[in-house]
């Protein structure tokens, strides 16, 4: 049997571009504290090293509890159709799952506002950071899978960017949101900017 002919059971989101447009987590966090541009500085940032500094740098200016943070996290652009899909998704009995690499007290405040099943990021506990990747995504979302009796081969993935490919290039049913399709992941459906209503829907059909 094909991998796209079994019928996904588990559909994993990424955060930022995917599930909220606009600015991103890590930007709606620095703006009231000033430091905007910083962060804009430090999302171009491709060396691992220097983005482990940067998270412990990012961590300093926050403060207050993270938690309190996510109050600056309710007004977020919400991607279109994104409340329908985890709806369309839930009342047919497939798993849901949010996997992204940004602070995990937001994933966390997210998944539960879509009502996923399951989320992951990169945690901070005591200024201690358990730093989460891109080529962390494929491990988490195959354990994850695991633990539920599920195969990747049953796994849909929806992601906007190259911090995707991991994750998309893993699973059975790949579909990319963002502008330019990788070619590392050819195969995905493309569907640019779609209405994630839309994309639920073809999930539903596989």
């Amino acid at each position: 049997m094909s991998s796209h002919s079994r019928r996904v059971r588990l559909a994993a989101f990424d955060l930022d571009g995917t599930l909220i447009h606009g600015p991103t987590i890590c930007e709606k966090l620095a703006e009231p504290l000033g430091k905007l541009s910083r962060m804009r500085e430090i999302e171009q940032l491709r060396d691992l090293e220097q983005i482990r500094a940067a998270r412990q740098e990012m961590l300093s200016w926050y403060g207050e509890p993270l938690t309190a943070l996510c109050e600056r996290l309710t007004d977020v652009p919400i991607a279109p159709g994104a409340d329908e899909a985890f709806e369309l998704l839930a009342q047919r009995g497939i798993a849901t799952a949010i996997v992204s690499i940004t602070w995990s007290f937001a994933v966390e405040w997210f998944a539960r506002r879509f009502g996923a099943g399951a989320w992951i990021g990169t945690g901070a506990q005591s200024a201690e950071i358990q730093h989460f990747w891109p080529s962390d995504k494929p491990v988490w979302l195959a354990r994850h899978a695991n633990a539920l009796g599920i195969e990747l081969s049953e796994v849909a993935a929806v992601g906007d960017s190259h911090g995707d490919v991991p994750m998309l290039a893993a699973v059975g049913h790949p579909f990319f949101v963002g502008a330019d399709l990788p070619a590392e992941i050819a195969h995905a459906v493309h569907a640019p900017h779609a209405d994630l209503r839309e994309i639920a829907h073809r999930i539903l059909a596989i």
